[in-house]
Parts: structure tokens; sequence; C-alpha cells
């Protein structure tokens, strides 16, 4: 008989002692090592709205960080391509010769700088770039690009080349090893919430389950969050084993109604200052929400489909209609959290699969490629700025892809030690060895960040001079004409005032600044001031007196 025919010992009744051994052996974890949650449709839970209900990794680490900081990862599923959408304008005439019928032309394009420019379909994220929330990571991939898109997303999602045996995802483990019992204790309040797209293997622990509260859409988010759900953990199917285990697997959907209830606690405290108006933001929206609404979840996936442009990309493949539901979504974003005083508290990044190829195919279209560039938003930037390895289309590999700068684990590293603020070595062993930090990011893990640029042409130049009262004065030199925005915050990051915008000349300007109606006796406070894409904070020490 073959071996995936043979009948195991105890799976009837007629030997009675091997059924009952047969009951122990599958325990609880093994039932669950064996069929996962994927597996949890013949149980009668495939409707469920929300499944893996169990813990977060970061959430242990997290506890003793700043926890007011959220992640909120945006994937662009199908594999972006990153030409068309970071236009390299220093070597423009080649990207043209490239791509005949696929290359933006010069009065489709937004300068970023003299190097880079973006489409105009990207023009919402303008204000973005020039208030220094914005910034580009160029050639970000890793050694031999597997081009399947299967493959690749596990890859990036396990930060483990070798998926096949190491197939967990990379938030998943650092929690499983600190949290052995983490089934048997879950939390309160769900540490990650995953929107949109299929099941990604970015939170399954090492048994294959995944550990985040998955949603299928935005409206099945919304659905929980306004009505909440449970299931009966009393009445089963009245059979040992099989109702034994819908019944185990109904007490985990329990702890969905755990997270439901903060859930719907958060929604109802929050709200949405801004109309979104995209496909990506209906799924932004509701995380703009449940953050202002104070929910301690700190991880968010969100997900916009369709970037495997292989046919019409610029017609039916719509990849200038897909950047501009992304940069729609994100400048509503961060406009709805600016309302509630949260912008600072949230870092925002894309990430796809994989990037495509230099050349354009024979059907106005782009195939697989390897290195693109990763896209971050938020006033914890400190400045908008464009990084890595610029592309270089002369320089391709032996397939015509672009060669490597920055490998994704690299970008990891930084964003868990530099923004949520992870333990160096816990990086190192969540990730499996040592990758270089990206300091140029301006990410700080202080309270406030003080990242100040380099005093260079096109960089700000402050300083702040006390008058006495309880006035100040902070004089800065502009390179041009700008916008200009001051901002005071206490060190733990709470927000004291606003000054409003106002528009300044080139050369030396001053800004008055009146703490003499602060409460605040002599303490350390930290001025911000935005200009010109560029941003400065320094600590200063306040009296009234």
């Amino acid at each position: 008989m073959p071996k995936y025919l043979k009948k195991r010992s105890g799976t009837t009744l007629q030997d009675r002692r091997a059924h009952a051994q047969d009951h122990e052996s599958w325990s609880r974890r093994g039932f669950l090592r064996t069929i996962g949650l994927a597996g949890a449709s013949s149980f009668g839970l495939a409707s469920l709205p929300l499944t893996g209900l169990y813990g977060f990794p970061l959430a242990q680490a997290m506890s003793t960080a700043n926890t007011n900081r959220k992640l909120v990862l945006i994937r662009l599923k199908g594999g972006n391509d990153g030409l068309n959408t970071i236009v390299p304008l220093y070597q423009y005439n080649d990207y043209q010769n490239f791509r005949p019928s696929l290359h933006h032309t010069p009065g489709q394009l937004i300068d970023l700088n003299e190097d880079f420019a973006m489409p105009t379909a990207m023009q919402n994220l303008q204000p973005l770039w020039e208030g220094g929330q914005m910034r580009v990571l160029n050639s970000v991939g890793y050694p031999d690009h597997n081009l399947s898109h299967f493959t690749s997303a596990d890859i990036m999602a396990s930060g483990n080349s070798n998926v096949a045996e190491n197939g967990d995802g990379w938030l998943a483990r650092y929690y499983t090893a600190l949290n052995p019992d983490y089934i048997e204790n879950p939390p309160l309040t769900p540490p990650a919430i995953k929107i949109g797209g299929p099941t990604s293997i970015l939170f399954n622990d090492e048994n294959k389950v995944d550990i985040s509260a998955n949603f299928v859409n935005a409206a099945r988010l919304e659905e929980v969050a306004s009505t909440g759900i449970n299931f009966n953990a009393e009445e089963a199917p009245d059979e040992c084993y099989y109702g034994d285990q819908v019944i185990f697997l109904r007490t985990i959907a329990n702890a969905a109604a755990r997270y439901s209830q903060a859930i719907f606690d958060a929604y109802t405290e929050g709200s949405n200052e801004v109309e979104y108006t995209s496909s990506l933001g209906e799924q932004l929206k509701l995380v703009a929400r449940l953050i202002k609404g104070g929910l301690d979840t700190q991880l968010y996936l969100v997900t916009l489909d369709g970037f495997d442009t292989h046919v019409g990309q610029n017609g039916g493949g719509n990849h200038l209609g897909l950047l501009e539901d992304l940069s729609t979504a994100v400048q509503q974003f961060y406009q709805d959290l600016d309302a509630g005083n949260k912008d600072e508290e949230v870092l925002a990044m894309t990430y796809s699969e994989f990037g495509r190829r230099v050349q354009e195919n024979s059907v106005s279209g782009t195939d697989h490629g390897t290195s693109l560039p990763i896209l971050f938003f938020g006033p914890a930037l400190n400045g908008s700025d464009t990084h890595g390895l610029n592309p270089d289309l002369t320089n391709l590999d032996v397939a015509g892809n672009l060669q490597l700068g920055t490998d994704f684990r690299s970008v990891y590293a930084t964003v868990l030690e530099n923004w949520l603020c992870i333990d160096p070595d816990t990086v190192d062993q969540v990730l499996g060895e040592n990758y270089e930090r990206l300091p140029d990011l301006g990410l700080s893990c202080g309270p406030v960040s003080t990242f100040q640029p380099t005093a260079t042409s096109n960089a700000l130049i402050t300083s702040i001079a006390p008058l006495g009262g309880g006035q100040y004065r902070i004089d800065f030199v502009l390179p041009q004409v700008s916008m200009v925005q001051l901002e005071i915050f206490t060190l733990s990051g709470q927000r004291l005032m606003t000054y409003p915008s106002q528009r300044f000349p080139a050369g030396p300007n001053q800004v008055p600044l009146d703490l003499s109606r602060l409460p605040v006796g002599t303490v350390p406070l930290v001025y911000r001031l935005q200009a010109g894409g560029r941003v400065v904070s320094k600590q200063f020490v306040a009296t009234n007196n």
C-alpha cells in the first residue's frame, strides 16, 4: 500500500485503545501544525471575516520601546515598474530608448531633484515631498533575484532566500522564539492588522499559522469594527475528534472577538476628517480611524493589486492609474492623521516582490525584473531625498535587469532598529545575520528626531536665541523662496504648538517664538522647522521667566 494511503492506527472505534492514543498524539499544536488555518474551511470557518488570532512577534520588544509608533506596509502586488515610478533624469535618453512606447515625456514628469522625477499621475505626493515627508530608496532587491511572483513574495515576507525550509515570516519569528505559549495565551488587542490581498507568509509562524488579524478587504474590517463577531464554543458536531477540534478553532476564533472589541472601541472613538477617493484609500481610511481612535496595534499591511503589467502597461495595464491610486491614498491618509495629530507616529513604506525589466516587451508592457525603489512617507523621515544606488541603464546584468544596490533586509533592519526601536542584537536574530543599517533615511529612536542635514547650499541653517520673558527668536537661512512651518514639541513627542505656514524669501530670516503663556517652567523642548523639502529639529531648554 502506498505510504500516503496507509491507514493510521486508532482512526476507527474498533480499536478503542489506539483511538485513545490517537486523541493524545493529535495535540492541539499538532493539529494546527498539520492543517494551519488554511485548512480551517473543512471545519466551518471559511467565511470568517477575521483569521489567525494569536499574537505578534514584535509585541514584547515594543512594550519596552516607543509604543506609540506605527508602521504601515503598503504592498504593491504584482511587481511594480520602478523605472516608470521614479524616472532617472540623468539617463533620460537611455530610458527613452529602452521604452519607446512606455517612457514618460518631460511634460509628464515632476522633478524631485536634478536626478529623479515622478510622473504627474503621482502629483498628490508633491506636497509630502515638498514638506519633507517622502524619501526614495533606489535599487532595492536581493542577490540572485527570483522572478516568480509567489517565491519572491515569500522571500520578501520571510527574509529568507530558502523559503522551502524557512517559510516563517520575519515578523512572526521573533515572537514565537520568546513566547512558546502564544497559542494558549493570546493578547487582548491585535498587534498587527492585514487588509486586502491573498494570505502572505509575513505573519506566519513555524507551523504555517497566520498570527495576524487578517481581513480579506476593507469592508470586512469595517464590519468587525462596527459589529464585532463571536462563535459558539459550546455546541459542536458530536464526534469526539472532529467536534473537539471545532471547539478549539471556535475558541481561537473568539480571540478575534476580543480583538473585535478593541477594534470596535477604537473605531467608535476615532473618526475620519478626510474624504478618501481611491481603492487603496478605503483600506488606509480604516487604518487612520483605528490609529486616531487609540488602537494599540503597531503594524498594518495594506495591499494594492494589479502591478503585473506584461501587456499594455500604459493602457489596459493601467500602471499610471495604480500610481495615482497610491499617491492619492497616501496623501489623504497623512492629511487625516495630521488632523488628529497622529501623523508624527506613523511611518509608511511601499514594497513589491520585484521590479520590471528595463527593456519594454513587444506588447507594450514590461516583464519581471529585479531591483526597484522603495518609497517612504511621514514626518518621521525628517526631510525628503533620494538614496541608494542610482540605477545605471548602461550597466545591466546578463538578463537586462538593474543591478542590486541595497538588500531589502537592510531596510527591515533599519526600520526595526531606528523606527520601532528594537534592540540591535534582537534585530540581527530576527533577520538571521547582521545587515547594514541605512542612516540616510533620517529615522531616529528618539521621541522627537534631531536629525539635521549637513549645512549645504540646499539645506536649512538654523539657530535659536532667548530674548527673555519666555520670548525666543529662531534664525534660519533659506537657499530659495519657500513655505516655512514651525512646530514645538516636548521630548516625549507631544506637539505643543504649530505656527501657520508662511512664505519666506531666500536668505536670512527670523521667526518669533512666544512661550510666555505655556506653563513649562524650565524644561527641554524641541523645535522643528520645515521648508523646501528640508527639516531641521533641535532641542533647547525653554523657560517662561
